[in-house]
């Protein structure tokens, strides 16, 4: 997937006959063998790598290097060298090197070098989550003139793009995942637990919800009390979708308004979800009920549908805004639920209790 949004973009691995056009556009110095042998370096061990943006002519734009420690490949530098770009693609490029360091690559922390005064880059990697570090005296040689320089960094928890808010409720926590246009992760979490999930991990420890050994906090914690709205790596729907699910299970809400997102989804599995979506807050229907309403009330198709729709019930990747909770057994059997039985007990507790109350 990050594979295919760097090709799409026109950002590719170097290659050794990418030689003639970084020196061309002055990224690279000396004879081709001479950096063709440079490539080899960069692409030949998995402490450093190199990546190239180009034109509909072939011409290089954006040359991106990668550098890791040799003990601590956690962390991460990067150094970049553009031509006459358009800020719109330095910043989608730093964005997609991100996606690409953190999500493939498992870093935790990248690292820039600024020089002072090159705006153009100072402000992609601010809006893209970089927060300065330090200044660094005489850091970079300029036609022999030494200048100073900022060092930035971002890590992968504080990623804008792409990250995870946290409501605790009586039984558990519920993490949700997402961007800035959609929701697509919805988890349910166990106190005193592990996340189960190595970027949800970092995200809840950024936020000071875990403890020295990587559970999550006990209930009674008040770190849970997270005022999201103060923290500007969240993206826009996930936190529109935080407070909207902490709303949920302060009995303020019955219903949710946020854009949702199915990856690798199904026709069929998008039929299912669509018909929960219609089951109002307080009620429950049986598997065969939506099987029924998929095969237009004819029972002998649904009897067939119905283990089919109980499976797309448990695949659901967003319980709660697509509330597969009150999908039960014919018999009253709670099954079929991705977050687990316990939290779809509580969730058809909390709803029947309170659908007898107005909500306030």
């Amino acid at each position: 997937m990050i594979a295919d949004h760097l090709d799409n973009m026109g950002i590719r691995r170097v290659k050794l006959s990418d030689s003639r056009i970084l020196r061309e556009a002055g990224f690279m110095f000396g004879h081709l063998s001479e950096i063709e042998s440079r490539i080899r370096h960069f692409t030949s061990t998995d402490m450093t790598d190199a990546y190239i943006v180009t034109d509909d002519q072939n011409n290089a734009k954006i040359f991106i290097r990668l550098y890791s420690g040799t003990v601590d490949r956690t962390r991460m530098s990067m150094h970049i060298n553009f031509a006459e770009i358009s800020y719109d693609l330095l910043y989608k490029t730093i964005d997609e090197i991100l996606r690409l360091v953190f999500f493939i690559k498992k870093v935790h922390k990248l690292s820039a070098v600024v020089t002072v005064g090159d705006e153009l880059y100072e402000r992609a990697l601010n809006e893209n989550g970089f927060i300065q570090e330090a200044v660094l005296h005489d850091e970079v040689n300029i036609d022999g003139k030494y200048s100073d320089a900022g060092l930035y960094y971002i890590l992968k928890p504080q990623y804008r793009a792409y990250n995870h808010a946290f409501v605790a409720f009586p039984r558990g926590v519920v993490a949700i995942g997402g961007t800035a246009d959609y929701v697509d992760d919805v988890r349910f979490l166990n106190y005193e637990k592990p996340t189960g999930d190595d970027f949800l991990h970092e995200c809840a420890d950024f936020i000071g919800i875990t403890d020295d050994a990587g559970n999550l906090l006990p209930r009674s914690s008040s770190e849970y009390n997270i005022e999201y709205e103060e923290l500007d790596h969240i993206p826009q729907e996930v936190l529109r979708a935080a407070i909207q699910i902490r709303e949920y299970f302060l009995k303020k809400r019955d219903t949710f308004d946020i854009n949702v997102r199915f990856n690798d989804a199904t026709d069929f599995q998008l039929r299912v979800w669509e018909e929960i979506r219609k089951v109002p807050y307080g009620y429950t229907v049986s598997y065969e009920d939506i099987a029924l309403k998929l095969t237009g009330n004819d029972m002998s198709k649904a009897r067939k549908l119905t283990r089919a729709v109980g499976s797309a019930c448990s695949e659901n990747p967003v319980p709660i805004i697509i509330p597969c909770h009150r999908v039960i057994g014919k018999n009253g059997m709670l099954m079929g639920f991705s977050g687990g039985i316990e939290f779809k007990d509580f969730l058809l507790q909390n709803e029947l209790f309170s659908a007898a109350l107005p909500l306030y």
